[in-house]
């Protein structure tokens, strides 16, 4: 359980395209984090290499994916904003889970609170991505926050640029998605503080620590 304080989240997208929704969509929600919250993004997605279990080694991997998983160990939990692309997850967000889930020990994910949200620009995409990225983060040993999601359809229409005193910057038009994002954030906030993702790391942790007593007796 975490003492109350700040809650420091990490911010990701899983596009890379500068003009991406989703990307949009991350600045757009990062408003509405609940006192105490902080939200913090995470760029660098798109220098990661594909996951190659020879470039894991014990000092760390390369260099971006260094940074990587010093970012999500840092953080309390995270924020995942991701388009869906032939029904599920984008390769690129994929990859980085991939690298944060190792090694199995004590890898950056594990323990994690995480919620996830999706903006496309069509009506009936989105669910797919949602139900696939849980299902991994969950076999990641990550919580996933549960409640309604938030699925931004028709997104070109529903987030616009709005201005505040540091320049123009994206806001959701649609009341009811600005409702369900607050309440997921919120959400995330009392399970970060309630060790929501210590209670699904702990599984996995009892595994290890009982073949390590084996191996000593």
């Amino acid at each position: 359980m975490k003492a109350s304080g700040e809650v420091r989240i990490l911010g990701v997208s899983g596009s890379l395209r500068k003009e991406s929704l989703n990307s949009r969509l991350l600045a757009a929600v990062r408003p509405l984090a609940p006192e105490g919250m902080t939200i913090e993004v995470f760029d660098g997605l798109g220098d990661l290499p594909l996951y190659n279990g020879d470039l894991d080694t014990r000092e760390g991997g390369p260099a971006p994916v260094q940074r990587w998983r010093e970012a999500v160990r840092a953080a309390d939990g995270l924020l995942i904003v991701t388009p869906e692309y032939n029904s599920s997850i984008p390769g690129v967000l994929k990859n980085a889970v991939d690298w944060v889930s190792r090694p199995m020990v004590n890898a950056a994910l594990h323990g994690k609170s995480v919620v996830t949200m999706v903006a496309t620009p069509g009506r009936g995409l989105g669910r797919n991505v949602l139900t696939d990225l849980g299902r991994v983060l969950h076999d990641c040993h990550a919580h996933v926050v549960s409640g309604p999601w938030v699925v931004l359809t028709e997104a070109d229409g529903k987030l616009v640029d709005a201005e505040d005193e540091q320049g123009f910057v994206p806001a959701i038009t649609d009341p009811m998605t600005v409702r369900i994002a607050s309440f997921q954030l919120t959400a995330l906030a009392a399970a970060v503080e309630a060790g929501a993702g210590e209670h699904a790391v702990a599984p996995l942790r009892a595994f290890m620590a009982a073949g390590r007593q084996q191996r000593k007796s």
